[in-house]
């Protein structure tokens, strides 16, 4: 009769140690792998930090710019109205668009410094001024208070 023989491992100290060997090696890459990955990750968690606390002072910044703009906005339409009140258009246009980036860059609402009805609110009181100022036939103070007042409360909510 025909006898099968399979063959067999023989374990021997040679195969014991080559083996401890693979995996000691495999054991010490993991733990560099975690290493850096774990140098990676609090890194960009600073680096969020910090992006997140620039476009926060760039926006309280503008929105500073902004106000002084319209305390520089007299009552009265002058002839450096439109001007003033298209610099704090740009202003506004500005936050915005920082506020945007900041949401984008978090990956979401996350992000977001300011809600989006404070710079709606902001657009109509502009529009309102700007009426007024092409019509020049009445005050713009009422307006002018009132975009003032929306300014002042949206520099409330940023982080200086």
């Amino acid at each position: 009769m025909y006898r099968k023989t399979t063959p067999r491992f023989q374990v021997t100290n040679e195969n014991l140690k080559t083996q401890r060997r693979v995996l000691l090696i495999f054991c010490a890459v993991l733990l560099v792998l975690s290493a850096v990955l774990g140098f990676f990750t609090i890194r960009s968690m600073g680096y969020e930090g910090k992006v997140h606390g620039q476009i926060g002072q760039r926006m309280y910044s503008a929105c500073a710019s902004a106000i002084d703009e319209v305390d520089r906005l007299g009552s009265i339409v002058t002839s450096n109205a439109s001007a003033r009140l298209a610099r704090v258009r740009q202003y506004v246009y500005y936050m915005d668009q920082l506020n945007s980036l900041s949401i984008s860059l978090a990956g979401g609402e996350g992000g977001r410094l300011v809600s989006a009805d404070r710079f709606t609110t902001l657009y109509t009181d502009l529009e309102t001024v700007e009426n007024l100022i092409q019509l020049s036939t009445t005050s713009t103070l009422d307006a002018r208070t009132l975009l003032q007042k929306h300014l002042t409360e949206l520099q409330s909510v940023l982080p200086d």
